[in-house]
């Protein structure tokens, strides 16, 4: 249940000066967080013989799972939460791009080897899933589907459809990372230009919505058009709000995915 409830909120209404500097510590997000920390240390701690002999405690692993857990946080918990869910679009969007482009990086890099080859190896509907061709589908696929006007008003006014969608985002981008992260080093190993088009293929179809996003006349989420403003704090007009958000999603991900690019890029010229 924990993880279906992946980002609870509770209900109560604040005001916009109490938003900015509101932290979400509810026992439904503590818990989750705890949780996966624990989970985590178990496994590759105290029960870590359990799957492998003769392996030392994975320090760069559980620093990673840290990180990860750390800015899963900040995404759910921090203010950044409520100033995009109530009032500004530009500001959703940062917290898209974290549940997006860093924590399921971090989540990826804590998987020891020994973890990826006993826990994942024998799944043969996951190795499918994370082939190139079916992993960038079904991202690109959750990216597009929650920024189409009549689902993305509906997670802003649907607390259970607004946890599923960060919940498939989360989901959908580990899928999409799977392939450049190789957590499972037994599985084929994809061509360095297999990858390379498979990175420019997930960009080049998000391009056309952080275009319209940054460009368009009118209001595609008419929810931020009638949301309050935040005065003297990032004051912006709706469609300023909309064209920064396509802003910030466009130059983020491209730095994302030009990163990946070059990781991938020296990995097969060592190769």
């Amino acid at each position: 249940m924990l993880l279906i409830n992946f980002f609870l909120h509770p209900g109560q209404s604040h005001s916009s000066e109490e938003d900015l500097h509101l932290w979400n510590n509810s026992p439904e997000i503590i818990s989750l967080v705890l949780g996966l920390f624990l989970a985590y240390f178990v496994v590759v701690g105290p029960r870590r013989k359990d799957w492998i002999e003769n392996q030392p405690f994975p320090k760069k692993e559980f620093l990673n799972w840290i990180l990860g857990l750390i800015f899963l946080y900040i995404a759910i918990a921090s203010p950044i939460d409520a100033i995009g869910e109530k009032y500004l679009f530009s500001v959703h969007m940062v917290q898209h791009i974290v549940l997006i482009f860093v924590t399921p990086l971090f989540f990826l890099l804590a998987i020891p080897g020994w973890m990826g080859e006993r826990i994942f190896s024998k799944n043969s509907r996951l190795k499918k899933i994370t082939h190139p061709l079916i992993a960038g589908f079904i991202f690109n696929s959750i990216f597009i589907f929650w920024h189409i006007p009549y689902f993305y008003e509906l997670a802003l006014v649907s607390r259970p459809i607004h946890d599923l969608e960060h919940f498939t985002f989360v989901i959908g981008a580990l899928v999409m990372w799977w392939p450049i992260v190789r957590p499972v080093k037994s599985w084929e190993k994809y061509p360095g230009s297999t990858l390379l088009v498979y990175l420019f293929v997930i960009a080049t179809f998000q391009i056309p919505l952080f275009i319209l996003l940054t460009f368009a006349q009118d209001l595609w989420y008419p929810f931020y058009g009638e949301a309050p403003r935040l005065e003297g704090y990032l004051n912006l007009s709706p469609i300023e709000d909309q064209s920064v958000g396509g802003i910030i999603m466009k130059i983020i991900a491209g730095i994302a995915y030009f990163a990946a690019f070059v990781y991938v890029w020296l990995k097969w010229a060592k190769d």
